[in-house]
């Protein structure tokens, strides 16, 4: 049995090991592993005496990509404490709502991102942590199926928002599987620009750096033509990613000289791949790009590899996934990647689960011949860049507004188009550019709308509910006719 359990004893593994070899690319900062783990032992010793030592406790931290994320977020876990990072596209307003429900202990920051956090909340900087000289003891250790490593949102700020624990075993299992049909190993090198305080990024980016001790080369967000001259570089073997970031390559002008023959493989995860996306990759890079599907909730349920690739579904199921499909076609899972539970939500997580165990998906699927077909979503999921969200989510923070009566959302899939549309319907005395403006102000870039309805009433059954079959029509319409901001 091997003695690494917790995604921390890979870290100090790698430094004890390898201690020159370079673990981190940002910018131009460039980290060794033994670097690396000097810094997180430094910070984990430091906090040792800011938070309790007997139990897990929840601890916030909020950077961009970059050194100071990996840090702070490898020292919650060396001290042995659940990690919640935020979004640093998130605005005050919901990561206020998210500080009042889940009330973390402490929250890590820098200078940068600290004007965001309510000033009243217990706040440290990074900084303040790293100049310390406090000797490095060992953190708390449950078992890893039940000590849980990280703390993240399918969705926002509701009364009760959805946080999604993940243990030390749900980390380790997704990276052991993936590596295994992907073919990754110790010798490669990762590129990666998903946000690391989302699954994606997080759990299939930064822990399977760790795990295998790869270089990793990091940048702070998504461009396409920096990304793109980073797989020409021939540093890196492996890039993964939500769709958006194919489609956005495959835009720039075909005259660029890009060279991406050294990847040794793409992954396209979170979100559902346009075939056609995948094909004029293929043909404008001459490369192949590996589809996925998962949630923050599962784990990783399928894949392509590069030995069985089929354009146009993600593959067929992975080694330890167990797979059925209910009368209505909703794909139910178990696997060694599944969650334990919403967070402190026991409500939110009976409902998902069956009496069985089994976890409901919210996916309309087929399996043919070993292959998962995705079909469609449960009406009240949205797919927007990668992310699943919720529209009571959406319309709680529309709702904040006084000027605002009544706010309706819903997702239109569109053929060909891996994000949902997103369409206000809205009953309030506000212009449409006056709703933008406060999107803006107040609303994560993914939750803001592509059209906006203004109605002096929602057309509602007898039970008072919307009729959703009208207002799917007039969000096909708008869709459709972007000129008109009112329906007829």
């Amino acid at each position: 049995m091997s003695k690494q359990q917790y995604l921390t004893d890979y870290l100090h593994k790698n430094a004890a090991n390898h201690p020159d070899k370079t673990a981190l690319v940002f910018n131009d900062e460039v980290f060794t592993w033994q670097q690396l783990d000097d810094l997180v032992v430094t910070a984990s010793a430091a906090l040792a005496d800011k938070v309790p030592s007997d139990k897990q406790c929840v601890i916030g931290l909020l950077f961009a990509n970059g050194w100071e994320f990996i840090v702070a977020y490898l020292a919650i876990l060396d001290r042995g404490h659940i990690a919640m990072p935020f979004d640093v596209t998130h605005k005050a307003l919901e990561i206020g709502a998210i500080i009042d429900q889940m009330k973390p202990q402490l929250i890590i920051t820098n200078n940068r991102q600290k004007s965001v956090l309510p000033a009243s909340h217990p706040t440290i900087l990074l900084s303040e942590l790293l100049n310390t000289d406090k000797p490095a003891t060992e953190g708390l250790r449950l078992t890893p199926e039940t000590q849980i490593a990280t703390l993240l949102f399918t969705s926002g700020t509701t009364g009760k928002p959805k946080a999604t624990p993940y243990t030390h075993a749900n980390h380790i299992w997704n990276i052991k599987v993936t590596s295994k049909v992907v073919h990754w190993n110790n010798d490669d090198t990762m590129l990666l620009s998903l946000p690391l305080s989302h699954w994606h990024g997080l759990v299939m980016g930064l822990s399977g750096i760790i795990y295998h001790g790869n270089t990793l080369y990091l940048h702070e967000r998504f461009d396409p033509v920096k990304t793109l001259q980073a797989l020409s570089s021939g540093n890196i073997s492996i890039y993964t990613h939500i769709s958006i970031a194919y489609i956005e390559m495959v835009k720039q002008p075909e005259s660029a000289d890009y060279d991406v023959s050294n990847v040794k493989v793409l992954i396209s995860a979170s979100s559902a791949l346009p075939p056609a996306v995948s094909e004029e990759f293929k043909r404008r890079f001459h490369h192949d790009i590996l589809e996925c599907y998962g949630s923050s909730e599962t784990g990783r349920i399928a894949s392509n590899t590069p030995e069985d690739l089929h354009i146009g579904t993600p593959g067929k199921l992975l080694p330890g996934v167990k797979a059925r499909v209910n009368k209505d076609n909703e794909l139910e899972i178990v696997s060694p990647g599944l969650f334990p539970g919403y967070y402190n939500n026991d409500l939110a997580t009976k409902e998902k689960f069956t009496p069985d165990g089994w976890w409901k998906t919210g996916d309309i699927v087929e399996l043919k011949d070993g292959y998962l077909l995705l079909k469609g979503r449960i009406q009240e999921r949205i797919k927007r860049n990668g992310l699943t969200l919720y529209p009571r989510d959406i319309e709680w923070a529309l709702m904040q507004h006084p000027k605002m009566k009544e706010a309706f959302v819903m997702g239109v899939q569109q053929q060909y188009n891996p994000s949902d549309t997103l369409v206000y319907f809205l009953v309030t005395t506000l212009s449409v550019g006056e709703v933008v403006d406060f999107s803006k102000q107040s609303l994560p870039a993914a939750w803001r709308a592509d059209h906006i309805l203004i109605l002096d009433i929602f057309p509602k059954l007898s039970n008072g509910k919307p009729k959703l079959g009208e207002l799917k029509k007039m969000a096909e319409q708008r869709i459709g006719d972007a000129t008109s901001e009112r329906p007829k």
